[in-house]
């Protein structure tokens, strides 16, 4: 019997990881192949290919955003190379072009060790290396953004007071350490931030540098700056420290010697040249400039006629692409804006999160000649998974009905996160949906809930009424014919 293997892993790790799983299994035994797919996401690997399944498969598929563990298991065989969104949208493409996929060599690899496969990355669905690196930081930076944001939250919940200089915890008490564990968590998100963008460049070799040069960039006391460089300067070590690491890699060095390069020498000249480069020439300017983005957000959040129009951006952009690049950018904006001060940012985002998979899954409940059964089943699986915030539960409905969907979700997001704005919504962990809401990661449960509303009541309507005007449209071509 024929067959193929496939490892799915999305930057998040959680919805698009799955599901992409989930489409390649039901494609793949449809046309009679026996399949296996392992998944990378976020709670560790699961359903592991063994040596003996990759070995008796016809081919591999990977439909992967982010590197993955494990490449080297798969020299030899014919591999297709994808992402997620593509094997959520045409698995069946995948599936075929399986069957006469080049033979993987090891050399192009969609890993951390080196950049993507040069061919796909010229077809238009493809995010660039550039994307990837990032969203692979991201991707591993975000559990320590929560661990740190729930334990602050939950600290100041349950043991905070009111001062003149807003919420503390009481010293020496189990709400303060919380507290200290919370801080933890966010100091550790920068250098990890770094360091797995530098390693979706180089590998290994570069964590050193990426890692020690953003604790370099965001300690005021070596810069001699007021202020460290934050996200922003996080963002462009890892970078640096990636391709410089890749440019040593490169270096005619004798064979003896190149055990040596990854634990000695690249750790050591990458550090030094990344932490020099910050101390006497970055550090400085970023500062200034990440003080002034700051000011910035602080003005935009705090103006009402401003929140709101920055609102209706962020929102659009959660929506817009659910969990691609776009989402990812406004996501990571509301996830800087908790470490600056600015938690609004994060709040409104929230607030976006949850409408697409609410709004598209309570569409289906309506009655309407253009939604089957099988998206009324799918429906009630977005709305489950709006309630938890993943907003790529709208992603199968958004796809059949892009035209009725998509400018119901963008314009509903939108709404949403602009009232949040208006009604000062805070969020404390980088997530959204009424999840974060139950955990206590808000500063108002009741308002926060009522922006979600707003946003999920009109985003719910204009899919309904542009699926009713869709069918009208169908029944007067049909009798004009």
């Amino acid at each position: 019997m024929a067959s193929f293997v496939g490892v799915t892993k999305c930057p998040v790790g959680i919805a698009h990881t799955y599901m992409a799983a989930e489409k390649l299994q039901k494609t793949g035994q449809a046309d009679g192949y026996k399949v296996k797919v392992e998944t990378q996401g976020a709670s560790g690997t699961e359903d592991n290919l063994t040596a003996d399944e990759i070995k008796a498969a016809d081919f591999v598929v990977l439909a992967i955003d982010v590197a993955i563990d494990g490449m080297e298991r798969f020299v030899g065989k014919r591999v297709v190379f994808s992402t997620t969104a593509e094997a959520i949208k045409d698995p069946q493409k995948m599936v075929d072009e399986g069957k006469h996929a080049d033979v993987y060599t090891g050399e192009k690899q969609h890993t951390a060790e080196n950049e993507a496969d040069a061919e796909s990355e010229d077809t238009a669905h493809e995010q660039s290396p550039v994307i990837k690196q990032l969203l692979n930081g991201v991707s591993h930076m975000i559990p320590f953004v929560v661990i740190g944001g729930l334990f602050i939250a939950l600290s100041i919940a349950l043991g905070g007071h009111a001062t003149a200089k807003g919420m503390v915890v009481a010293p020496n008490t189990i709400w303060s350490t919380m507290n200290q564990i919370g801080n933890i968590g966010f100091s550790l998100m920068i250098p990890i931030l770094a360091g797995f963008i530098a390693y979706a460049i180089a590998g290994r070799a570069a964590l050193a540098p990426a890692m020690v040069g953003a604790m370099v960039s965001n300690t005021p006391a070596i810069l001699g700056t007021k202020a460290g460089t934050g996200f922003l300067g996080a963002i462009l070590v890892g970078y640096a420290a990636g391709y410089l690491t890749k440019w040593m890699n490169s270096w005619p060095i004798p064979k003896s010697l190149r055990a040596v390069m990854p634990i000695f020498v690249i750790p050591l000249l990458g550090t030094a040249i990344i932490s020099a480069a910050f101390v006497y020439l970055l550090g400085s300017p970023i500062s200034w400039l990440m003080t002034a983005l700051q000011n910035l957000l602080t003005f935009l959040s705090k103006s009402p006629s401003t929140s709101v129009v920055l609102g209706l951006v962020l929102g659009a952009m959660v929506s817009i692409d659910m969990g691609g690049p776009i989402n990812k950018v406004a996501f990571l904006f509301g996830v800087a804006s908790i470490t600056a001060g600015t938690p609004e940012i994060m709040g409104a985002v929230a607030c976006a999160i949850a409408v697409p998979p609410l709004s598209s899954g309570i569409a289906t409940l309506f009655k309407s000649e253009l939604t089957s059964d099988e998206e009324k089943t799918a429906g009630v699986s977005a709305i489950l998974m709006g309630l938890i915030g993943i907003t790529e539960g709208a992603i199968p409905l958004a796809t059949a009905h892009p035209k009725q969907v998509f400018p119901g979700i963008i314009i509903g997001s939108g709404v949403a996160s602009a009232v949040g704005m208006v009604f000062h919504i805070t969020d404390a962990v980088p997530h959204g949906g009424p999840i974060v809401g139950v955990l206590g990661a808000t500063n108002n449960l009741g308002l926060f809930f009522l922006s979600i509303l707003i946003g999920v009541i009109v985003s719910t309507a204009i899919i309904v009424f542009l699926k009713q005007r869709a069918v009208a449209h169908q029944k007067s071509m049909a009798s004009a014919e």
